[in-house]
Formats: C-alpha cells, sequence, structure tokens
C-alpha cells in the first residue's frame, strides 16, 4: 500500500535533496517501467504503484531518475510529502 495522508486524497512519494521526486512521469521511456532500489539490486516494476510500494518497504527509498543532460543517476529519499 503507497504512504497516504490522514484522509487517504493524497498520493505521498519520496524527495530527493534537490527537489525532485519519485513520480509516474519517472516511467523510463524505451524499458517502460520505473527503476528503484540500491545500486547493484534495483527492481524494475511496470506499475508506478508497485514502485512506489517497494520505495515505501525500504528503509530508504531509492530511484533513478534523469539528470538535466538526461542520465539516469540513482537518488535517496530525504523526506516523504505529497506528490505535486
Amino acid at each position: 500500500m503507497s504512504k497516504t495522508d490522514d484522509n487517504n486524497q493524497d498520493i505521498l512519494v519520496p524527495y530527493a535533496k534537490d527537489g525532485t521526486c519519485f513520480s509516474p512521469a519517472l516511467r523510463r521511456p524505451k524499458a517502460g517501467s520505473f527503476m528503484v532500489g540500491k545500486k547493484g539490486a534495483e527492481v524494475t516494476f511496470a506499475s508506478f504503484d508497485e514502485a512506489l510500494d517497494f520505495l515505501n518497504d525500504m528503509p530508504k527509498a531509492m530511484w533513478r531518475r534523469p539528470n538535466s543532460e538526461g542520465n539516469w543517476g540513482l537518488v535517496a529519499a530525504v523526506r516523504w510529502d505529497v506528490l505535486s
């Protein structure tokens, strides 16, 4: 189950130090999946909800996202907040 607030309307997602968050927009275009987990032990999911559930269960959520140059790098959560 994904982290939600008390009224179960807003989806809580992890945010990295640079302010980026894990979101549905991070589906890798060619693979059509989300890549989450520690470096060397990453897991791919076709579903955003399944990937978010996996992140929720990690001691420290980690996921891949593109940087400003389009290279996919690994980031770690510093907080959880509402998906904006």
